[in-house]
């Protein structure tokens, strides 16, 4: 009789849950989302089209409350690949967010196309981001995360040898939302 009632509980409790809502949330437009790879993604092997994840590095901020959690899911799309060559001389990855992760669904995102080019020389382009990743690791989490943000970002190398670029597993993007998004 008591696994019985056992039993009863937990699907009582499972139809209460498929009925529950979340509050939601606005973050305007403009609002940046840092998020690191799942895989990596190269000028010369990636396609147009190709979907990539991540996860959310830094908590998104709004009315100084968290709304999205460092670790939330995210899905992007390629939007175009530039592969170096003789007549094309830079190699770059075009990408942008197209979902984040609510709960148990994914919820559309627009955000900024992202732009990952080897047209800078290699050297000034480590030292930019170092500075790039210092500077977002000290916006997201009030300077306690700007040497993390420096490592993530400079301590990786872009430029291949035969000048295309490959976008490691793990990298630091930041995106910026170009929609308001209820979340």
């Amino acid at each position: 009789m008591k696994t019985l009632v056992k039993i009863t509980g937990i699907i009582i409790l499972l139809a209460v849950n498929q009925h529950l809502t979340f509050a939601t949330n606005n973050i305007p437009s403009g609002t940046a989302v840092s998020i690191q790879l799942d895989r990596a993604l190269s000028s010369n092997g990636t396609q147009a089209g190709t979907q990539f994840g991540g996860t959310v590095d830094f908590d998104v901020l709004a009315d100084n409350k968290i709304i999205i959690p460092a670790g939330t899911r995210v899905m992007g799309q390629v939007i175009s690949t530039t592969t170096a060559g003789r007549l094309a001389g830079r190699a770059d990855v075009t990408l942008k967010l197209t979902k984040i992760q609510r709960g148990d669904e994914y919820v559309d995102i627009a955000s900024s196309a992202l732009v990952v080019s080897a047209s800078e020389g290699q050297g000034r382009r480590t030292a930019r981001n170092v500075a790039v990743g210092a500077g977002v690791g000290a916006v997201y989490n009030g300077g306690k995360s700007a040497g993390r943000g420096a490592a993530t970002m400079g301590a990786v190398s872009l430029l291949g040898g035969d000048g295309n670029i490959t976008i490691p597993q793990g990298y630091n993007l930041q995106f910026e939302l170009i929609q308001n998004l209820e979340y």
